[in-house]
């Protein structure tokens, strides 16, 4: 019981001592390209991930939650990744509107396990919310999720 206890505060200091630090990030993400289909196996058209996000103070981030793919056939998963974001803002689209670049993997526990690249750009759109422009690549063994190029756009709040 004291350990519970222990653990419980420790997390309550933790949380209060990293404000701003955890996050709800929703993504959506397209096929930009695809392998041809004429082996007769089904393709994804599109993936929804909603998902919490810790970013450390070192610009590293985890982050995970659910994926929801559509195309032929519906299907649900849990995702799990991480991002490395630039130190500084690598340039600013506006006055006041800061642009960092990041790169980050992933996994995607489908039918069959797929692992991720990816790249993107995260844009300061006010001060707790923030847009994220990426691309990702899947890799899988399975030939339904391989070799998909994704193109992304996320909200973090």
């Amino acid at each position: 019981m004291k350990s519970l206890l222990l653990a419980a505060l420790v997390l309550v200091s933790a949380h209060a001592s990293a404000q701003d630090q955890i996050a709800s990030l929703v993504t959506f993400e397209s096929t930009a390209a695809r392998p041809n289909s004429d082996t007769g196996h089904t393709n994804i058209t599109s993936i929804l991930n909603t998902e919490m996000e810790y970013t450390l103070p070192e610009n590293i981030s985890f982050h995970g939650g659910f994926s929801f793919v559509l195309g032929e056939k519906f299907e649900s998963s849990v995702t799990i990744g991480s991002r490395f974001y630039s130190a500084t803002p690598a340039f600013q689209i506006f006055p006041g509107i800061p642009m960092w670049s990041f790169i980050g993997g992933g996994v995607s526990f489908l039918e069959d396990t797929v692992y991720y690249p990816e790249a993107g750009f995260r844009i300061a759109t006010s001060n707790t919310s923030r847009l994220d422009v990426f691309i990702k690549i899947l890799n899988s063994s399975n030939d339904i999720y391989d070799k998909h190029v994704m193109i992304g756009a996320g909200l973090t709040f």
